[in-house]
Formats: structure tokens, C-alpha cells, sequence
């Protein structure tokens, strides 16, 4: 085990507080780092800066904080988890006036909420090595056929991100696809033990160039 530790900053929303599972349990946050910490052979600390309901707007504003600037000044590692609660909100407004411009405009101002919020972090991260890792969404409610053309269209604008520098997308989607049932919680919103080792194991796999040796 190296000695040099490696610090792992998660920032977002209630997949990053671990809403789903009781708050001694592990959520992503938990199983990523030790995953990591087993692939990498390096100590890891972590810190996580995140509130349920938050939006991309709302993660944005979390990294103008002073303490949160410190955090990604020294992290090596950074996951985001944002954008389910933009389409949540805008959904509510769509079905109040059934108007679908609702919901393609919250995609396209979660895109552009993402793109200052990489800027942000690569504006600030003073480590000569990190990485940032995001995920797409999910769809816990595979049911209703306007609520995956809304995720899907939010996945392909996030996975574009994922040609940046140091940035990479996890697919969350096609995990949970068809899984519904064994990765959600009872509530049927948020994943369960499983559904959140699942979606560390997918951080996981994008692996940790430059990161590594």
C-alpha cells in the first residue's frame, strides 16, 4: 500500500448522499472509494459535498464555496451526480402545462450547467493528476415512454462531456435498464445496496489514467 495518499472529492445530489439505503450503509461514494483503494493500492480520503434535490445550477454554486474550492484544489478524484433532479423538476412542469419545451429546455441548461461546472473544476484542481467521473441517468420509470425520451436525450448531451480531458461518463443507464426492480430501493426512485455497488463497479471499470503507476 502507498504511503502517498490520494484525496476523492463526490459532489451532487441525493445518488451522492446515498438516498435509498439507511445512512449507515454504503452508497457509489463508499464502494467507488474502496474499489478504487484496491485497484489503485493507495490510501484514500474522501470528502462529499452533496444535498438531495440538488441541481445542476445547485452543483454549480457548491463549487464557489470556500470549502468546497479547497476540496477540489486537492482532490485527484472528483464524481459528479446531477441532472435527475432538472428533469424531475421539469417533468412537474410539463404535466401541469403539457408543454414539451419544458423539459428540452432543462436539458439544454443542465448541459450548459455541466460545461461551467467542469470548467470550474479544471480551472481550480491544482493536481498535477486527476480525474473526474460522471454518470448518466437512469430510469425509474421505465414505464412512462416521454421519461425515457427525456433521459436519453440528457445521456447523450452528458456523454459528449466525456471527451474532455480527464472526464469520463459512467453508462448507469443501461445498467439499471431491465434491472429496475433489483437495484431500486423500496421507494422505486432511488438504487438500493445493490443498484449503488453497481453503479461504483461502472466508475470502476473507466479505470484511473493517469491516475495509475
Amino acid at each position: 500500500m502507498d504511503f502517498n495518499p490520494l484525496c476523492y472529492l463526490a459532489i451532487g445530489d441525493s445518488l451522492t448522499v446515498g438516498i435509498g439505503v439507511p445512512f449507515w450503509d454504503p452508497g457509489y461514494v463508499e464502494y467507488y472509494r474502496d474499489l478504487s483503494k484496491q485497484i489503485l493500492k493507495r490510501r484514500i480520503f474522501y470528502q462529499k459535498y452533496a444535498r438531495s434535490g440538488a441541481t445542476t445550477e445547485d452543483v454549480l454554486t457548491m463549487l464557489y464555496s470556500p470549502s468546497v474550492t479547497r476540496a477540489v484544489n486537492c482532490a485527484n478524484i472528483i464524481t459528479i451526480t446531477a441532472g435527475g433532479d432538472d428533469l424531475i423538476n421539469a417533468a412537474k412542469g410539463f404535466i401541469r402545462n403539457k408543454d414539451e419545451k419544458i423539459i428540452s429546455q432543462a436539458i439544454k441548461q443542465s448541459g450548459d450547467n455541466y460545461s461551467k461546472i467542469l470548467e470550474r473544476i479544471h480551472h481550480l484542481d491544482k493536481q498535477d493528476k486527476y480525474i473526474i467521473r460522471l454518470t448518466n441517468l437512469y430510469n425509474p420509470f421505465p414505464e412512462i415512454p416521454i421519461a425515457d425520451e427525456g433521459i436519453k436525450a440528457f445521456n447523450s448531451l452528458i456523454n459528449g462531456f466525456g471527451r474532455e480531458m480527464n472526464v469520463k461518463v459512467a453508462d448507469i443507464y443501461s445498467v439499471f435498464k431491465g434491472n429496475e426492480k433489483a437495484l431500486l430501493s423500496r421507494g422505486g426512485v432511488h438504487p438500493n445496496r445493490k443498484g449503488y455497488y453497481q453503479m461504483a463497479l461502472a466508475l470502476s471499470r473507466l479505470g484511473y489514467s493517469p491516475l495509475e503507476g
